[in-house]
């Protein structure tokens, strides 16, 4: 929960740069950026209440993930429209990778309220890396090593975050 939790408040920050951004050169990403936003905004939430009833911390990620995703929406930026939709698509392809994983993991542990939760945001994180890879360039190698760099990025992120 705490590693989900770190990962909505870098999404958070991905999405803010990204509208940022976007409210100048790029004013017709905004709505959808705005849409996603809310939801990561809802899941921040949801984690955020599963730890408390746990008495737990925020993950030590927690800040790394705001500032890595503030930094790596910029980033995206200069790559256009495209880079903006291959970031949400890696991004949200590992978050939804993970989730899977834990799912397998809480079923394991019988915690049902954590289970319902994570099952919940599963389909909104789908929904969103669908909608990355529609309004994406697939077959340019620019959005490939963007897309690889953005995933092994987040991999670690969540890999340190899980130690």
């Amino acid at each position: 929960m705490k590693v989900n939790h770190a990962g909505e408040f870098g999404a958070i920050h991905i999405y803010k740069a990204q509208i940022s951004v976007c409210k100048i050169f790029m004013k017709d990403q905004v709505p959808i950026l705005q849409e996603f936003l809310a939801d990561e905004t809802r899941h921040l939430n949801i984690f955020w209440t599963e730890i408390q009833a746990r008495k737990g911390v925020k993950c030590k990620t927690f800040w790394l993930c705001g500032l890595g995703g503030f930094f790596l929406g910029l980033f995206t930026c200069l790559f256009g429209k495209k880079g903006v939709m291959a970031c949400t698509w890696a991004v949200e392809d590992v978050v939804i990778k993970h989730l899977n994983e834990q799912l397998v993991y809480l079923k394991g542990k019988s915690d049902f309220a954590a289970y319902n939760a994570v099952e919940n945001i599963l389909e909104d994180e789908k929904n969103h890396r669908d909608f990355g890879f529609d309004h994406t360039s697939q077959d340019s190698i620019h959005y490939k090593a963007l897309r690889w760099m953005i995933s092994t990025f987040t991999e670690t992120v969540i890999w340190i975050g899980m130690r």
